[in-house]
C-alpha cells in the first residue's frame, strides 16, 4: 500500500496510557484535503490529542489537520486512552483509511496499519500439548459408558428405522450425516439395525445408547432425548475410515446412559457486529448440537448493524444493515475503506430455525432495546428521534446518539411492529431484548421523557427504562412469549420475575438477580466469552477487558463455586451460555479459532456434573475430538 499507519505506546500508567500514531506517505504524490479514518478498541481522551482535530463515533476516529502530507513524509500526533495498559495486538488498530479530496471527489484509500508497539515484552504463544487419545472421545462425559467386546460395522444397505415421531427430527439429522460420512443415500427403513426407539420410562432429556455387534439402539421420551442420543452416535463414527471398506467403517459396541446437568445449554453469536453468512452460522449450529447444547441465542441487531429483515421498516435493512465511508452509518472496527453489511431474510431465518430444530436446538432471536439501538435509529430517524432532546450521554462503546426514547410514541410503534414479525417468525417461546449498557444522563434533556417521568411519579432515569420493558414484556406475553434480557433488564424494577435474566457481568450481579427472585442463565463475560484471548501473549487475538479464558480455565468454570451461594440460590440457575462478540471477528478462519476447541470445554461444564469432571481425562478426549475437527479442516486454536 501507499501509505501506513503506526502505532506505539510511549507511556502506559494504571488508568491511563499516552499513545503516539504516525502517518506515513510512502505514495509518489503530496495529499492536500485529506481525513484518517482509524479505529481503535477505546475511547480517546479529546483534550489528549496534541494537534489537529479528532472525532470519534463508536470505534471510528477522523483526524484532520488542515495541513498537506507531501511524499516521503509522516504525521506524528498523540493522544491518551483512559485505560489499563494494552496487553494484546489486537487492542492496536484495527483498519485505516484515507478520505483524500481530489477535483472528482472523496476517494477512500486503503491504509497499511502494523501491529502496535505495546513497548514491552510479552510472555510466547504457550502452543495447545494434549496427552494421546482414548480409544472412546465422546465429549461431554456421559453419566454412564460401559464397553462391550465387537463392532458394529456400516453397510452399503445401511438404513435408519425411527419408531416415534419425537424421534423423527433426530433420525432425519442422523440420515444427513451418516449420508455424507459413508458417501451413499441412507434412508429410513422399518427394518433397518439403527432403530430410534420410545421409551417411556425415560425422564426428558434423557437417552440411552445401546450399540451391539448386530444393532444400535437410541432410546428416549422425547425429541431432546433422541438428539442427544444421536448427537453420541456421531461422536462414535470413524474419523478417517473410508467408506469403501465398511470392515473399518465401524463403531464399537457400547451401553451409554445419560442424561444433562442443566436444562438450558446455550452459545449466543453476535451477527450485528459483523455479518456472518447463513452457511457459517448453520455449520456452528451443527457443531453445537454434536456437543449437545440446546439453544442458539442470535444477537441479530446492535449499533453496527441491523442484520433481520422487517417487512414494516424496509428501512432497517437498507439502511441499517449496511456501513461504510459514504453510507449512513459509519464505518466500524474492519472495512474502513468499503462497504461491510448484510442482513437475514425471513427465508434466511426460517431455514436456519428449521435447520437448528431438526438437532434439537431452539433458536432465540434478540433485538437489543433500548441502548445498542442505533442502526435502527439512523434507520428511522423519522420515528425514532425527538428534536427537542438536548441529552448528553456517551455510551460504553463511544456513542452518544443509540438509546431509544420511551418518552415518545414512535418507540412504541417501532417495537410492536418489530416484535410482531419476530414473534411471527421465530416459533420458540423465547425473545431476548438485550437492556445492557443504558448510559447515566440519557433521557434527561428530553422533554417527553421528563413529562412522562412527572406524570408517572419516576425519580431515576432507570424507571424510564423499566417502563419501557414492563411495556415490551407485557406485549410478548400476550403473544405467548418470555421475554429475556441481561441483568440491566430489572434496572427500575418494572418487569416481572417471568422474565428469565442473562447474567454477563460478573457471578455477583447474577447471584443478586437469583436473590431478588429471578431464574437465571449465567454467562460471565470472565468464564464463558470467547471473544476473550485464549493466552498471555501479545500475539494471540482476542480482546481482555473480561479476562484471558485459556481452555484449560474455561474447563474448569463451576457455575457460584466462588460465591455464598447456597442450595436454594443454585437451583435457580437454569443453565450456562456462552458467547462470541464479534467486534474483532469477521473472517471464517477466525471465527473458528475462537471458539475452538474452548466451546468443547464448556459443552462438558454445561452436561456433565462437577464430580464426573476431569481436567486430564477431558484432554484425553479433546485429542480424538481434534481429529474430527481436522477432517472439517476447521481452525482451532492449536
Amino acid at each position: 500500500m501507499n501509505f501506513r499507519l503506526d502505532l506505539n505506546v510511549i507511556d502506559a500508567q494504571e488508568h491511563e496510557s499516552r499513545f503516539a500514531l504516525v502517518l506515513h506517505n510512502l505514495s509518489e504524490s503530496n495529499i492536500e484535503t485529506w481525513q484518517l479514518t482509524f479505529s481503535v478498541s477505546r475511547f480517546v481522551i479529546p483534550t489528549s490529542v496534541s494537534h489537529g482535530t479528532l472525532k470519534q463515533v463508536g470505534s471510528l476516529c477522523t483526524y484532520e489537520t488542515g495541513q498537506p502530507l507531501n511524499t516521503n513524509d509522516h504525521l506524528y500526533v498523540e493522544f491518551s486512552h483512559g485505560t489499563k495498559p494494552f496487553s494484546l495486538h489486537d487492542e492496536g488498530i484495527g483498519d485505516a483509511c484515507l478520505l483524500v479530496t481530489t477535483a472528482s471527489g472523496i476517494q477512500a484509500i486503503p491504509v497499511e496499519t502494523t501491529p502496535i508497539n505495546l513497548g514491552s515484552q510479552t510472555p510466547e504463544r504457550i502452543p495447545l500439548s494434549l496427552p494421546e487419545a482414548k480409544i472412546i472421545n465422546l465429549i461431554p462425559q456421559p453419566k454412564a459408558l460401559v464397553v462391550g467386546q465387537g463392532q458394529f460395522a456400516f453397510s452399503d444397505d445401511t438404513c435408519v428405522a425411527c419408531e416415534s415421531e419425537d424421534a423423527k427430527p433426530a433420525a432425519l439429522w442422523l440420515i444427513e450425516e451418516l449420508s455424507t460420512q459413508l458417501r451413499q443415500d441412507v434412508a429410513l427403513n422399518k427394518n433397518a439395525h439403527i432403530r430410534l426407539q420410545r421409551n417411556n420410562t425415560l425422564r426428558p432429556s434423557q437417552y440411552r445408547l445401546s450399540v451391539k455387534q448386530n444393532q444400535v439402539i437410541i432410546s428416549a421420551s422425547d425429541q431432546a432425548g433422541f438428539t442427544h442420543g444421536v448427537s453420541t452416535l456421531l461422536q462414535l463414527l470413524p474419523v478417517n475410515a473410508s467408506h469403501r471398506h465398511y470392515a473399518r467403517f465401524s463403531i464399537p459396541c457400547v451401553e451409554i446412559e445419560d442424561h444433562p446437568r442443566f436444562a438450558y445449554r446455550g452459545m449466543m453469536l453476535d451477527c450485528a457486529r459483523h455479518f456472518h453468512p447463513v452457511r457459517r452460522v448453520k455449520d456452528l449450529i451443527n457443531q453445537l448440537a454434536r456437543f449437545k447444547f440446546n439453544y442458539f441465542h442470535w444477537h441479530l441487531t446492535d449499533d453496527e448493524g441491523w442484520r433481520i429483515q422487517i417487512d414494516a421498516f424496509p428501512e432497517l435493512t437498507e439502511i441499517g444493515a449496511w456501513r461504510g465511508p459514504f453510507e449512513t452509518i459509519e464505518p466500524q472496527y474492519s472495512a474502513l475503506s468499503k462497504i461491510h453489511g448484510g442482513f437475514y431474510t425471513k427465508k434466511d431465518i426460517r431455514d436456519v430455525i428449521a435447520y437448528a430444530a431438526c438437532r434439537g436446538i431452539t433458536v432465540i432471536p434478540e433485538i437489543d432495546i433500548p441502548g445498542h439501538s442505533r442502526a435502527a435509529i439512523k434507520s428511522l430517524p423519522h420515528l425514532l428521534t425527538e428534536d427537542a432532546d438536548t441529552s448528553v450521554y456517551r455510551s460504553i462503546q463511544n456513542f452518544t446518539d443509540n438509546i431509544l426514547n420511551p418518552g415518545i410514541e414512535g418507540t412504541y410503534t417501532f417495537l410492536e411492529s418489530v416484535l410482531d414479525e419476530v414473534c411471527e417468525l421465530f416459533p420458540g417461546p423465547y425473545v431476548h431484548v438485550g437492556a445492557d449498557e443504558v448510559p447515566e444522563n440519557v433521557w434527561t434533556g428530553s422533554p417527553s421523557c421528563q413529562a412522562l417521568m412527572k406524570e408517572k411519579g419516576y425519580v431515576d432515569n432507570k424507571e424510564l427504562q423499566g417502563h419501557l420493558l414492563r411495556h415490551t414484556e407485557k406485549y410478548l406475553k400476550a403473544k405467548g412469549k418470555q421475554m429475556l434480557g441481561w441483568e440491566e433488564v430489572v434496572f427500575g424494577d418494572k418487569v416481572s420475575k417471568d422474565t428469565l435474566i442473562f447474567a454477563w457481568i460478573n457471578e455477583r450481579s447474577g447471584l443478586e438477580c437469583i436473590r431478588n427472585g429471578y431464574n437465571t442463565v449465567l454467562q460471565p463475560g470472565q468464564e464463558t466469552y470467547l471473544d476473550m484471548a485464549q493466552d498471555f501473549s501479545a500475539d494471540e487475538p482476542g480482546t481482555d477487558w473480561a479476562n484471558k479464558i485459556t481452555l484449560e480455565k474455561a474447563y474448569h468454570y463451576e457455575p457460584l463455586s466462588h460465591t455464598n451461594a447456597t442450595q436454594n440460590d443454585f437451583e435457580k440457575v437454569k443453565g450456562i451460555q456462552c458467547a462470541l462478540w464479534c467486534e474483532t471477528i469477521h473472517t471464517q478462519s477466525r471465527f473458528e479459532y475462537m471458539i475452538f476447541p474452548r466451546l468443547l470445554a464448556i459443552a462438558e461444564v454445561c452436561w456433565s456434573a462437577k464430580e464426573q469432571r476431569d481436567w486430564a481425562d477431558f484432554q484425553a478426549r479433546l485429542c480424538g475430538q481434534l481429529k474430527y475437527l481436522d477432517r472439517l479442516g476447521i481452525n482451532y486454536r492449536r
